[in-house]
């Protein structure tokens, strides 16, 4: 009897359990149970040859690559480095003091993204599609109590404007690069803040990748900057651009390339 009444009770349990799953199955909007079939209609999605050719005729490293190719997404390797000062009351919201001297270092770096976060609009003026920031600390020991200011390093990721150029034949080309400087006297244009010295920098980039020794698809890979007020900006920046194999160049895809 007791059996039959334990055989009974995990019966009703299936029974239970089959229906509420039956019941949130015919729920599920119709998009739920047609898309594992459209995705199979529509096929495998085309790969994109993730390696690129040195003018040495070895590999690229795969840092590199991604920073030159992977521009639907933020790469680690794509980035600008700046090391900035700043006003400690900037950092401040609305109806805020300032701590005691003995924690105001400890406020600068809570509040470093806040300095970060103004230099991507400066980006997004020009060659920048979407910026992030990818780390901002104070620099230790940096803060003056005299002049209320810090020093901050900063780093941010971007992706580039799509400008509609396709890629070329990867295996045909060899990825070249070049350093480009910016070095502006005190005083000079461009040394006004830390926007307008990001600004020129972009602009100096740009200059050089429209030059006719370098070739196609031209993009800036990292840009380092130093600004204080009223001092000289130097700045130099990473640039990469494709150029045909050089005659005689034969190279064969790594192995397990796709």
């Amino acid at each position: 009897m007791l059996r039959l009444l334990i055989g009974t009770g995990v019966l009703l349990m299936a029974v239970g359990f089959g229906a509420a799953g039956w019941q949130y199955w015919q729920s599920l909007p119709n998009s739920a149970t047609v898309e594992p079939v459209a995705a199979a209609d529509a096929g495998p999605a085309p790969v994109r040859q993730n390696w690129l050719i040195s003018p040495t005729g070895g590999l690229v490293r795969q840092d590199e690559v991604r920073a030159y190719l992977a521009q639907d997404r933020f790469a680690p390797d794509r980035v600008v480095r700046m090391q900035r000062q700043a006003n400690l009351a900037d950092l401040l919201a609305e109806g805020e003091k300032l701590p005691e001297p003995a924690f105001l270092q400890v406020l600068a770096d809570i509040r470093a993204p806040k300095v970060a976060e103004k230099l991507c609009p400066v980006l997004q003026k020009t060659l920048v599609q979407d910026c992030a920031v990818q780390s901002a600390r104070v620099v230790e020991g940096s803060v003056d109590l005299v002049q209320g200011t810090a020093l901050f390093q900063i780093e941010l990721v971007f992706r580039l404007k799509d400008e509609g150029a396709e890629l070329p034949d990867l295996a045909a080309h060899v990825l070249r690069s070049d350093t480009v400087r910016l070095d502006l006297e005190a005083g000079a244009e461009g040394t006004a803040s830390p926007e307008a010295a990001l600004l020129a920098m972009l602009a100096t980039v740009a200059e050089a990748c429209a030059s006719d020794a370098v070739g196609k698809i031209c993009r800036p890979m990292q840009l380092s900057l130093d600004w204080k007020p009223g001092e000289p900006v130097s700045a130099r920046a990473g640039i990469a651009w494709l150029d045909p194999l050089p005659k005689g160049m034969f190279v064969a895809p790594p192995l397990g390339a796709p």
